[in-house]
């Protein structure tokens, strides 16, 4: 491999493992949604209707 091959996956693993260790370290959790949230879609999925019109 030439210079710029090595160059270019060398930056490709350390951008990688940055990618893990951030994860690692400021991981994300699953969202919690607040009760009125959780009204509030329902109420939008039982009123809204998505049918196409019928002709």
């Amino acid at each position: 491999m030439t210079l710029f091959g090595y160059l270019f996956w060398g930056i490709i693993i350390v951008a990688i493992a940055f990618a893990f260790f951030m994860q690692k370290k400021f991981g994300t959790t699953a969202p919690d949604k607040s009760d009125s949230q959780k009204l509030h879609e329902e109420v939008i999925r039982q009123t809204h209707n998505n049918d196409r019109p019928k002709f």
